[in-house]
């Protein structure tokens, strides 16, 4: 199998309410496609996020994972959109992670992983606790 793409889709209920959320976190001002009404979608790390509308999308939670450089400074960013977000977890030696649910409840986690020195940027003096 040669695969040339990847689509996750994530249910919502409300898509302009949702293309607001996700374009604030991603950063765009507007999604890259809006294939057809219902729909949206948005191209980021080499995969393509598609929101669509689904009356029970809080029923049916999603979780996408994104692998970032500075998750601390991801975290502090959209923390000052007012988004309710998690604490920054530490896993010794592996992955620094934080999760935020959209409005419906999928899940977003952001991760840094650890570099060769055992840190992440998600570390608070290196101390190995959740900032």
């Amino acid at each position: 199998m040669d695969i040339t793409s990847v689509t996750v889709g994530l249910p919502v209920s409300d898509i302009e309410a949702s293309c607001l959320w996700y374009g604030a976190v991603f950063e765009r001002t507007e999604p890259d496609l809006e294939p057809e009404d219902g729909v949206a979608e948005y191209e980021v790390g080499g995969i393509w996020i598609q929101l669509y509308v689904d009356e029970q999308a809080e029923e049916n939670p999603v979780s996408v994972r994104f692998g970032v450089d500075d998750v601390a400074a991801q975290h502090a960013r959209i923390g000052a959109l007012g988004i309710d977000i998690g604490p920054v977890e530490c896993v010794d030696a592996a992955v620094d992670w934080f999760d935020v649910r959209d409005p419906d409840g999928n899940v977003l986690s952001l991760f840094s992983l650890v570099d060769e020195t055992g840190r992440g940027s998600g570390r608070d003096n290196g101390a190995g606790r959740a900032l």
